[in-house]
């Protein structure tokens, strides 16, 4: 019978080890979660996606309670879809070459159309600053061919 060792099944936890305990390099951990492309993607997809069932959502609650205020509801949605949407995109660094590059084989009109809509929100809530950090991609998707 083989005994099981406690360390190599407790060390398959350690975000910093693999299961042999050799270290994995920094720029391999959470590599998609720290590229470009996927900031970029996440952005994206949490407003594009979000925009294309907010009706279908909106009537579910409606038929579920036809008190319920559904101006709330599609405002508390807005707040949290583009806030999350903030949250991959802030930490774009458009100064970066690669990060440039990438952005530039993203460019399409769904893209585009995520970052007019969120200046469009932010506008309203009077986030100016996220506003003009939002700005700085569109002029450098115009920028580019």
């Amino acid at each position: 019978m083989t005994r099981m060792d406690i360390n190599k099944i407790f060390g398959a936890f350690d975000s910093e080890k693999d299961d042999n305990g050799f270290p994995i390099p920094k720029f391999i951990k959470n590599i998609e979660e720290n590229h470009p492309k996927y900031y970029l993607g996440m952005f994206k997809k949490l407003i594009n996606n979000h925009l294309s069932y907010q009706k279908g959502l909106i009537q579910m609650f409606q038929a579920a309670d036809p008190k319920l205020d559904m101006g709330d509801i599609k405002a508390a949605g807005e707040n949290m879809l583009y806030n999350r949407a903030w949250e991959y995109i802030k930490n774009y660094d458009l100064n970066d070459e690669y990060s440039q590059i990438t952005l530039k084989k993203s460019k399409s009109v769904e893209l585009e159309h995520a970052f007019v809509s969120a200046i469009v929100y932010f506008e309203n809530q009077e986030e100016y600053e996220k506003c003009a950090f939002l700005k700085k991609f569109l002029d450098f998707l115009d920028s580019v061919s």
